[in-house]
């Protein structure tokens, strides 16, 4: 979102890789580090190091006051409220609307993103929950219970996704692991024909 909206190049690592590779990185280098309870270890580790490296931190975060927020030189609190699962859910989609609210900023003050286009993202944005809202609440067919009956026995699951849609490919699978022990796996989807 940040390369396509401010155009700016991004790179994306596991915290717990990030200072295992010595990153080159410097004064010019904004780290985000993205954690829910702003305890994550191997996130705090990330962020440390690259401060070491002279670069300041940006941190996404739910829980004000962490650890990383205290550690960060500025703090996008995405207010998710507690997490009482174990998927996260909340957490991840509170985490993707600060990116996508971070890009859209970045752009405009850079003036990649014109103020009219920036409207319209977050016009079309906001207007997200209803559509998932309407497509959950008009299942008078019971489409997604069918669904589940004919796939619960199945072992494996390959969830497919492009560009910015591969990661949501990545965590979706994520979420069957997580709550229903079946093994799943996020790929990036191809451009061209499969054979």
């Amino acid at each position: 979102m940040i390369e396509r909206l401010a155009r700016l190049p991004v790179e994306v690592d596991y915290g717990s890789e990030f200072r295992y590779r010595d990153p080159i990185i410097d004064s010019n280098t904004l780290t985000v580090c993205i954690s829910q309870s702003g305890e994550t270890a191997d996130t705090l580790a990330a962020q440390r190091e690259a401060k070491s490296k002279g670069s300041p931190s940006l941190a996404i975060c739910n829980v004000i006051g962490s650890m990383i927020t205290r550690e960060a030189n500025g703090t996008i609190p995405t207010h998710a409220g507690p997490e009482i699962g174990v998927a996260s859910t909340k957490a991840f989609t509170a985490q993707l609307t600060a990116l996508l609210l971070l890009a859209s900023y970045l752009g405009q003050v850079r003036g990649k993103l014109s103020e009219n286009a920036a409207r319209t993202l977050m016009q079309e944005f906001t207007r997200i929950p209803h559509k998932i809202e309407t497509i959950l609440q008009t299942d008078e067919t019971g489409f997604y219970e069918n669904l589940a009956r004919q796939f619960f026995r199945r072992t494996d699951f390959l969830y497919l996704g492009r560009g910015i849609h591969y990661p949501i490919a990545l965590e979706g699978a994520l979420k069957l692991k997580e709550i229903s022990y079946i093994h799943a796996e996020g790929y990036p989807a191809r451009n061209e024909a499969w054979p």
